[in-house]
C-alpha cells in the first residue's frame, strides 16, 4: 500500500511540474536564463510585402550572442497564437507579428500581403535626393527584378532606381509577362530641424516656472522641440561634478533660470514680457528645412532598456560632429518654490509658495555618451545610415522613490542631440522609453 502511494505521489509531482512548466517556453537545447532583448526577423531579407502563396519564417534572436532563439519562442500573428514559426498567409490585408519567450515581448513586424505580383523597396522612407530601389517578385516570391518594368506613379522609370527631390507619396508597380502588380507606397521627406531646448532650473528657484511657462508655449504651437531640464542643487540634479561643468561650458552662472536653444542660442527670459517673443523665436526655427534626420530606436524589457541612435543627412557628416544621448524622466513630484505666488495674472498667482507636489517633467538623469557634450562620429557619406547602439541602461539605477515617487520604466525617455564642431546643436530627436521614432517624425 506504501508503495502503491509512493508512486501515485510521484505520479502526480511529475504531472504537476509538466503543468507548471507550460506557462513558460522552454527548449532543452535554448539558454534563456539571462535573457533581456530579442530581435524577430524573417527569411524576407528586409521585404515587407509577401505574396499569399509564399512561406514565410520568423526567427528570433537573442540580442545578446545572436543566438536561435525560435524553438522556444510562441509566435503571434495579430494576437492570434501560432504554432510554429513558419506560416503561409491565405488573405490579403495587413499582419502584425510578434514573439514572446520568458515573458519578454520582441519587437514587431508589419507584413503587406498581396495575392499576385508585387514590388518591395529598399526604404519605405527615403529623404529627397536618396536613391530608393526596387524588386519585384511574383506570388511565390520568386524574383522578376530583370524581367520587369517598373512604374511610379504610373510614368515608366529607366531601370530599378529613384530618387527625388520632391517630398511626397509615391506608388511604385511593376510589369511581368503582361501582369501588372500591386503596387507598393513609398514616402520621400524633406528633413526638418527640432530645436534642443536647455533648460538650467531647480526647485529652489522662485522664478525658474517663468521657463516651464515659456516651453509649454512653443509646444501648443510645435512638436518640433526637444526639452531637458538640467537641475541645479536639489534632489533631482543628475550629478553635481557634471552639472557644474556643464554650465561652465556653457557659460551659465548661479542666477537661474536660463534657457538655451540648440545648446548655444541664449533665449532671454529675464521678464515674462519677454516670453511671447521668445516663443515666436523659438516657432521659427522648430521645423524648418535641414539636411539631416535622426532616427531612434529603443526596447524596454523589465527595467532594463536598450537604445539605438541613427543618423541620416543628404550632404554627410565629418568627424567633428558629435552625437549627445541623454537619459531624461517625466513625472517627477517635488515641492517648487514659487515667486509668481503673489503676482496677479500669473498662471501660478495664489499657487502657493512653494507650490506642494508640482510635476517635474524632462529631468536629466544621465548622459548616455562617454563625453557630457557628446561623442565625435565617425565621417558618413551622404544618404549613409549610420547607427550607434548603446550598452544597455538599467533604469532602476535611477529610480527616485522620494517625496512618495515611485518607479516607473515607461516614465523614461531618450534625447539626442547632433552636434556640429561649434557646440551648436543642428538637429535633435527625442522617444519614450520602449517607442521607436523614425526620421522626420
Amino acid at each position: 500500500m506504501v508503495k502503491i502511494f509512493k508512486i501515485a505521489l510521484l505520479l502526480f509531482l511529475s504531472l504537476t511540474i509538466l503543468n507548471c512548466s507550460s506557462d513558460y517556453d522552454y527548449s532543452p537545447d535554448v539558454n534563456t536564463k539571462d535573457l533581456t532583448f530579442t530581435t524577430l526577423q524573417t527569411n524576407l531579407e528586409g521585404r515587407t510585402v509577401v505574396g499569399t502563396a509564399e512561406v514565410v519564417e520568423f526567427q528570433l534572436k537573442n540580442d545578446a550572442n545572436d543566438e536561435e532563439l525560435s524553438e522556444a519562442a510562441t509566435f503571434y500573428i495579430n494576437e492570434e497564437e501560432i504554432d510554429s514559426n513558419e506560416y503561409t498567409f491565405t488573405e490579403e490585408g495587413s499582419y502584425e507579428i510578434y514573439a514572446t519567450i520568458n515573458q519578454i515581448e520582441s519587437n514587431k513586424l508589419t507584413l503587406k500581403v498581396v495575392d499576385g505580383n508585387y514590388v518591395s523597396v529598399s526604404t519605405q522612407k527615403a529623404v529627397r535626393g536618396q536613391t530608393v530601389t526596387f524588386q519585384s517578385f511574383d506570388v511565390n516570391g520568386n524574383e522578376t527584378t530583370q524581367e520587369s518594368t517598373f512604374m511610379v506613379n504610373n510614368n515608366p522609370i529607366s531601370g530599378n532606381e529613384f530618387s527625388n527631390e520632391e517630398s511626397g507619396i509615391y506608388s511604385v508597380k511593376a510589369t511581368y509577362q503582361g501582369n501588372t502588380s500591386t503596387p507598393t507606397d513609398f514616402e520621400i521627406f524633406t528633413p526638418k530641424r527640432k530645436v534642443a531646448l536647455e533648460d538650467y532650473t531647480g526647485t529652489w528657484c522662485g522664478w525658474c516656472p517663468r521657463v516651464l511657462l515659456l516651453i509649454e508655449e512653443v509646444e501648443d504651437v510645435t512638436e518640433n522641440i526637444v526639452p531637458i531640464a538640467i537641475h541645479n542643487e536639489d534632489k533631482m540634479v543628475f550629478s553635481t561634478e557634471q552639472e557644474v561643468n556643464w554650465r561652465e561650458a556653457f557659460e551659465i552662472g548661479i542666477s537661474l533660470p536660463k534657457l538655451r536653444a540648440n545648446r548655444t542660442d541664449n533665449i532671454s527670459v529675464i521678464q515674462d514680457s519677454q516670453i511671447p517673443s521668445a516663443v515666436d523665436y523659438i516657432t521659427s526655427m522648430a521645423g524648418s528645412e535641414t539636411n539631416n534626420t535622426i532616427a531612434i530606436d529603443t526596447k524596454l524589457s523589465r527595467d532594463k532598456l536598450k537604445v539605438n541612435v541613427k543618423l541620416l543627412s543628404e550632404e554627410g557628416l565629418n568627424s567633428s560632429h558629435k552625437l549627445a544621448i541623454y537619459l531624461y524622466q517625466d513625472g517627477l513630484i517635488y515641492d517648487q518654490h514659487n515667486y509668481y505666488n503673489t503676482v496677479e495674472g500669473s498662471r501660478w498667482f495664489g499657487e502657493g509658495d512653494p507650490i506642494e507636489n508640482f510635476t517635474h517633467n524632462h529631468v536629466l538623469e544621465a548622459s548616455l555618451t562617454e563625453n557630457l557634450l557628446g561623442d565625435n562620429i565617425e565621417s558618413i557619406s551622404a544618404y549613409q545610415t549610420w547607427n550607434r547602439t548603446l550598452p544597455t541602461v538599467d533604469l532602476s539605477s535611477y529610480a527616485d522613490t522620494a517625496n512618495g515617487n515611485t518607479f516607473d520604466p515607461k516614465r523614461f525617455g531618450v534625447a539626442v542631440f547632433l552636434v556640429d564642431e561649434n557646440n551648436t546643436a543642428i538637429n535633435a530627436q527625442s522617444v519614450k522609453a520602449g517607442e521607436n521614432v523614425d526620421f522626420d517624425e
